[in-house]
Order: C-alpha cells, then sequence, then structure tokens
C-alpha cells in the first residue's frame, strides 16, 4: 500500500537522500518561514489566537516566535506559530497543490525538535520529510475530493509526518499518527475565504495543531482508518525520495495571494518604464486567470482582506511604488488616492493565462490614461517563482525586513549559519527569539543589507 511507501519514508529518509539543491530549497524555505512567522506576530488574527492558546494550552515547552521571550505548551505554540506563519500571507507556497507547505510544517517540526533536544540537522530532515508528504497529501485529496480546499486539509499530513520522525515512533504508531491527521484535518473551503476574506484563511495554525495532536492521540493507543494515499490513482508516493516537491516551490516577495503578485509587479514595472500622473490612471486592465478574478475587495477593511484582494495591491503598488506589510495597516487602507485606483481595477479572465494555470501564475496589466495613452505590460511571473527565484541578496533582505523590529539585527545571518551546522542543538537556533539572546556585539552591529 502506498500509505506503507509513506511510513518507510518518515522512518529511513536521511537529509543525504534529498538531493542538494532540495537541501539548499530547505535551508531557504526554513529562514523564510521564521522570518514570516516572526513578522505576523504583528498581526491581530496572531494575537486573538496567542490569547485562546495562553487561556487553554499554556506552558513552557516550546518557544514562540514572537520575539518576547513567550512560550506555551507544544500544542499551543504550534497553533500560535503556524497562526502567525500565514497571518501575512507572505509564507512559501506551490503552484501544484495551490497552497502553503512550509508554514503547516515547520512550526510543529520546531516544537518537537526543541521539546527532543533534537539537532539542526534532525529537524532539517523532518521539515523535509513533512513537506514531501504535506504536498503529495493535497494532490492526492484535490483528486479524491475533487474540491480545493486549502493548507490545513492536507499540511496536517506533513506536520504530523514532521513530528512523528522527531519523536522516534515505530511504524504502527506513525501509520496511526498520518491516518488520524488528515481525518481529523480541517478541510478549509478557500474560495468561500477568497471572496469573503476571514481570519480562517488557509487553515493553517488547525492543521499543523491537528497534526501535532494526531501525533499524541496515536501514542496513547488511538488507531486511524488508513490514509488518502491509498484511495487515490495519483501516484503520490511512488517518486518519495526521487522527486523533491522542495525545489519547485515559490517565495514570496509580496504579502498578500500569490495570485495577484504577478499584477503586482507588471505594475510595478510599468511605473518604473513610463511616466503618467496617478490622476490620469482611467483604469488599470489586469487579464490574468479565472481563478484571480474572485479576489475582487476593492475597499478592504482588514488586513485579510487587503491580503485576498487583486485591486487593492495593485492600486497600492502603483502609488506607493511598493507593496510591503506596511501597506496592510489601516492607514493605507484608507488612502484616497489608492482607492480611488483600486475602484479602476478591471479583472479580466484571458483564456491564454487560465489555460497555464496552476503550473503557472501570471498576468498582465494594462494601464489607460485620461490623455487616450495605453500601457501595456508583458506577460508577468511573479518574483519568487521557480521560473524567476529571489536570489540570496533578496530573500536575506526579505527576512530582515520581517524580523525587525521583534529580533536583534544580525539574526538573518546567525539563522543561516545554524542552519549550515547540523550537529547544532536546535536550542541554539532558536537563542534569537530568547528574552537573552546571547548575541555578540558584532552581531548586534550588522546591518541586514551587509548580511
Amino acid at each position: 500500500m502506498t500509505t506503507d511507501i509513506a511510513i518507510s519514508f518518515v522512518h529511513d529518509a536521511t537529509i543525504d537522500d534529498f538531493s542538494e539543491k532540495a537541501r539548499e530549497h530547505l535551508q531557504r524555505r526554513v529562514l523564510d518561514t521564521l522570518a514570516a512567522t516572526t513578522a505576523g506576530f504583528q498581526m491581530p488574527t496572531t494575537e486573538i489566537v496567542r490569547t485562546y492558546a495562553t487561556d487553554h494550552h499554556a506552558g513552557d515547552a516550546a518557544t514562540l516566535l514572537s520575539g518576547d521571550g513567550g512560550s506555551l505548551s507544544e500544542q499551543g505554540a504550534v497553533l500560535v506559530n503556524a497562526t502567525a506563519a500565514n497571518a501575512l500571507d507572505v509564507d512559501d507556497g506551490h503552484r501544484e497543490v495551490k497552497g502553503h507547505p512550509a508554514a503547516v510544517v515547520v512550526p510543529p517540526a520546531l516544537a518537537a525538535a526543541e521539546i527532543t533536544d533534537a539537532t539542526v540537522g534532525e529537524f532539517l530532515t523532518a521539515v523535509g520529510v513533512g513537506y514531501e508528504l504535506a504536498v503529495r497529501a493535497g494532490l492526492a485529496i484535490h483528486e479524491t475530493d475533487d474540491v480545493y480546499t486549502g493548507t490545513g486539509s492536507w499540511g496536517a499530513v506533513g506536520a504530523a509526518a514532521a513530528v512523528t520522525r522527531l519523536r522516534g515512533l515505530d511504524r504502527e504508531t506513525t501509520a496511526a499518527a498520518l491516518g488520524t491527521a488528515e481525518y481529523h484535518a480541517p478541510r478549509t473551503p478557500i474560495m468561500r475565504g477568497v471572496e469573503n476574506p476571514g481570519m480562517t484563511k488557509d487553515g493553517i495554525g488547525w492543521g499543523a495543531y491537528a497534526g501535532t495532536a494526531a501525533v499524541d492521540l496515536a501514542e496513547a493507543g488511538f488507531t486511524a482508518s488508513g490514509t488518502v494515499f491509498d484511495e487515490t490513482d495519483v501516484d503520490a508516493t511512488d517518486d518519495l525520495g526521487d522527486r523533491f516537491y522542495l525545489t519547485t516551490g515559490y517565495l514570496k516577495p509580496y504579502p498578500c495571494c500569490r495570485w495577484a503578485q504577478p499584477g503586482v509587479d507588471a505594475v510595478l514595472a510599468l511605473r518604473e518604464t513610463h511616466g503618467f500622473d496617478l490622476k490620469s490612471v482611467e483604469t488599470l486592465r489586469v487579464h490574468t486567470f479565472e481563478a484571480a478574478t474572485h479576489l475582487r475587495t476593492r475597499r478592504p477593511g482588514t488586513a485579510e482582506a487587503a491580503e485576498y484582494s487583486y485591486p487593492y495591491p495593485v492600486a497600492a503598488a502603483l502609488v506607493c511604488g511598493e507593496f510591503t506589510p506596511a501597506e496592510l495597516a489601516a492607514v493605507r487602507r484608507e488612502d484616497s488616492t489608492i482607492l480611488a485606483l483600486a475602484d479602476r481595477v478591471e479583472l479580466v479572465v484571458d483564456p491564454g493565462l487560465e489555460e497555464r494555470f496552476p503550473d503557472e501564475c501570471l498576468a498582465r496589466v494594462e494601464l489607460l490614461t485620461s490623455d487616450g495613452r495605453t500601457l501595456t505590460s508583458d506577460v508577468t511571473r511573479a518574483r519568487g517563482a521557480r521560473e524567476h527565484p529571489l536570489s540570496d541578496t533578496e530573500l536575506r533582505a526579505k527576512a530582515a525586513d520581517l524580523f525587525e523590529p521583534s529580533v536583534p539585527p544580525g539574526t538573518v545571518g546567525r539563522v543561516e549559519a545554524e542552519l549550515d551546522s547540523p550537529a547544532a542543538t536546535v536550542e541554539r537556533l532558536l537563542d534569537p527569539w530568547r528574552a537573552d539572546c546571547g548575541q555578540t556585539d558584532t552581531e548586534k552591529a550588522t546591518d541586514h543589507r551587509g548580511v
């Protein structure tokens, strides 16, 4: 059975079994997720979940990536950190499964690694195992259910895989954990969240929590009913160890839905190339794929509504010359110039771009001005895609911006050094998030743009 293959992968895979390219992507995704999680603690979503978890999952077993030295029980920390990882919608993603594997796998792996006193190498192996099984579970669930569900629905399997690996559980317990995680995972109706944004989003916090809780239940003798891997014709596990989905994901430059990011890059290119008065813009016409046209919110009342909008990010980028977490704040969301432009955005389905989705996420923008000009962008692929990856410098700058002001300057370099030290303990990796991080004077003086 294909579930048996998945269990063998959880038990037997080593970091050396991952290709060199996969190992490089693994480290990049961990750095990116730690940064997204840290910045996510500034969002109301995370604060609400943290208050809930503090009331119901108190403890000091696992560190919160808030930068204030906070901690909770393992399940509490997983729920809060995973919620924070996706709160800004700036976390890693994967086109084929249309979701966010790292955000749902890294937090439970990190908590389990801290509790088991694991090495960085053991932690990275667990993240790699969880990432690969999460994506495969998503492909299988989408095939069997024939409906697009968010990350929490399949990410729970990856979370459970990572935690069972770090706890060193036997095959029978691992089978129960994977099956329970999938069976109890939130089946998130993602298009409802796209059209009517709320804090529920991709269900990532609850998917990570369900995966961790499933392992606890399995250790207590709780049994499951198999997994989706045995119910689909998709060869979801046959290429485990040969094909690495880690190498084909993307990293986001902007804090909004990936579907809108090609349009953001396109309008930024038009802004840089052409001179025009913003008041002269009569229409911003975005040609894209059908799913992206559901991002219809023009005047977002919350940060989540801004993240799940197409008109707002492209309008804000045209006005501000960038789209950063600052553009999610109320002062920007209430800016009359941005809102006036957002009202002039048209979303049009392009059959050619629709045919290329979800393998490719593309857009072309036309900007019509009052003096009769039509400025047209190229068909644009968002930065961070596997065909157009963020450079190491861009990733480090993104991470440093997200880390500030929660953790000390120099954290990017410090995290990279620890991730390159497989024998080091995860305790050392977590030092920047502790109340006393023990930085050297040199590290404190390091500016992120020189990392």
